[in-house]
């Protein structure tokens, strides 16, 4: 099975993600990402590389991300918590990211439900815009099963910011779910859509009782 012959991008296969054969995933590159997670390429390859600080994600004009796989309980752990920073903000074309030619972000963490059917799936992804506000939000262009959150607005380049979000309250909040688990979380710098080059690094996302 080939991912990219069944959707142009990760939120497109939300449903399928945790569905997928190893086939689907990228091989020969998991030596060299973070224990435990795997790539999964959609359009070209985002490098994410280890530094000494961070895992550096660097695009042009291409999509692929990172995914653990680990049903996580939400009674037991429900804040997630992760940093990102970017020395310098890309140059983005006029496009509205809410709109499918412009859903590219400089860095991104998705949260995955897997339902008990395919279609049932919903995911919440975490956003660095360049153009809406802190707290905006709206159901993905390509894919309504996924939904976005800004949770940091434009600028802010040369320092770490730092998240807690509780991803239990968060689903009830955009998708009126009540969730006990998440099987997934992810993260992605992307710009397939508009053909910018982006660079970010992640200190990657991990799930805690306490805020």
């Amino acid at each position: 099975m080939n991912t990219t012959t069944l959707c142009d991008r990760l939120v497109q296969c939300i449903p399928l993600l945790l569905l997928l054969s190893s086939s689907s995933w990228a091989n020969g590159t998991d030596a060299m990402l973070p224990s435990g997670w795997r790539e999964v390429v959609f359009h070209g390859h985002t490098r994410y590389q280890k530094t000494a600080a961070c895992w550096q994600a660097t695009a042009h004009g291409s999509a692929s991300g990172l995914v653990r796989e680990r049903s996580v309980s939400l009674q037991d752990r429900p804040w997630l918590h992760w940093q990102w920073r970017a020395a310098q903000l890309p140059t983005w074309p006029d496009r509205d990211e809410r709109q499918k030619d412009g859903d590219d972000f400089l860095a991104r963490v998705y949260v995955i439900h897997k339902g008990f059917f395919p279609w049932q799936t919903r995911a919440i992804n975490y956003v660095w815009s360049r153009q809406q506000p802190l707290g905006r939000d709206w159901p993905n262009p390509f894919a309504s099963q996924a939904h976005m959150v800004v949770v940091q607005g434009p600028g802010g380049a040369g320092q770490w910011h730092a998240f807690s979000r509780n991803v239990a309250r968060d689903f009830q909040r955009y998708f009126q779910l009540s969730v006990n688990k998440v099987q997934a979380v992810a993260i992605m710098t992307d710009t397939d859509n508009t053909g910018a080059s982006a660079r970010a690094c992640y200190r990657l996302p991990r799930f805690s009782r306490d805020r």
